[in-house]
């Protein structure tokens, strides 16, 4: 199965929400997608001017010879129905349908990741404020994500991997390749740490510009809150923070000396409802992560049945009422409650009131 998927990932004009749309119609078999006939796939809702550019380039691809490649590199495929797939991520509405992974990922640890990112050009200031944050947050714990681009990113990654914490890299290109090549030592590092580089986008990618905001969903998607330590105005920085509101996760930012062009983009945001932060410890209150390595001991243990596994897996970001909940799992209304009561005494469901149950 995987190397269907990573054929299709392939295909520069199936873009995700292409994917899914295929993905639904063929009903998430990537064989059946790759086999179909061009008529097959218009009637799957795709373009028929798009499936002819498609099928001129998938002709020429050999779906064993891709995944043969990335076997020798090492690289897992990790597609978006796999239980392994991170359900923050698949939560937001154009989710990559197949993840590249070097290293570990995902782990426990990283359903409760945070994102470090700032400038590329940093001041010593916002060095300092970078290094610090993601100490702290690396020493309750919690995973690191962020972009390995110069400056904030590099500087979160390193500070993380000083500590002996985790920390997770997000491409702008493909997966066999490291940009900026400045950045290869730390990406080795990340790798022998136990850490892990990820990207959406097929080997040989090159680090396109419009290949980042891609990435920055990716960021954005993975984290329960995002840090913002420095950025001018309209720095990428700002669009991840963007993205990551929409997604309803936690805007935090670091206000900064106010002459400084880097210190713009956080107050921008805290002027837009961001949370003003000056340490980790703001963050970790914030989302509640001071217990974390009990809440990643539960998480190890989760889906203990079936049923606890059925009702999860209906639950992610949106609020369900118990009723819907037992129709969706096809439980009685007793069998519902009682696994929803099970799930909130491991931490890992909330009621919010009026029976509407939402996964923590």
């Amino acid at each position: 199965m995987e190397k269907y998927f990573a054929a299709l990932n392939s295909l520069e004009k199936v873009t995700p929400l292409r994917f899914a749309r295929l993905l639904r119609f063929f009903q998430n078999d990537p064989e059946k997608i790759w086999q179909a006939s061009r008529r097959d796939w218009q009637a799957a809702g795709i373009e028929a001017r798009a499936v002819a550019e498609i099928f001129v380039e998938k002709d020429r691809l050999d779906p064993d010879e891709i995944f043969q490649k990335l076997e020798q590199l090492d690289i897992k495929v990790l597609p978006i129905t796999s239980e392994e797939y991170p359900k923050l991520l698949k939560a937001i509405y154009d989710p990559p349908p197949v993840l590249l992974v070097r290293g570990q990922f995902p782990t426990p640890a990283d359903d409760f990741a945070i994102a470090v990112v700032g400038a590329r050009v940093l001041t010593s200031y916002g060095r300092q404020v970078t290094t610090e944050i993601a100490r702290g947050l690396a020493a309750a714990g919690i995973s690191i994500i962020s972009g390995l681009a110069l400056g904030a990113d590099a500087a979160a990654h390193a500070a993380t991997l000083e500590l002996g914490g985790r920390t997770v890299a997000v491409l702008g290109n493909g997966i066999d390749a490291i940009y900026p090549p400045r950045n290869q030592k730390l990406a080795e590092e990340i790798l022998q740490k136990g850490g892990a580089i990820i990207s959406e986008f097929p080997a040989g990618t090159p680090p396109n510009t419009y290949n980042f905001p891609l990435r920055n969903r990716i960021i954005a998607g993975l984290v329960r809150g995002i840090v913002v330590t420095e950025g001018r105005e309209k720095s990428g920085s700002l669009i991840t923070a963007s993205l990551a509101n929409e997604f309803g996760r936690e805007v935090f930012a670091v206000p900064g000396p106010i002459f400084s062009e880097n210190s713009v983009g956080p107050v921008r945001l805290i002027q837009s409802g961001a949370r003003p932060i000056v340490s980790a410890d703001d963050v970790i209150d914030a989302l509640e992560l001071r217990d974390l390595p009990e809440k990643i001991r539960i998480r190890e243990v989760v889906a203990d049945s079936a049923e606890e596994a059925k009702v999860l897996n209906i639950l992610q970001k949106t609020a369900y009422h118990s009723d819907e909940i037992s129709r969706l799992s096809g439980m009685t209304a007793s069998e519902a409650s009682a696994i929803l009561s099970l799930l909130e005494m491991k931490g890992l469901a909330k009621n919010l009131g009026g029976m509407n149950w939402v996964r923590t």
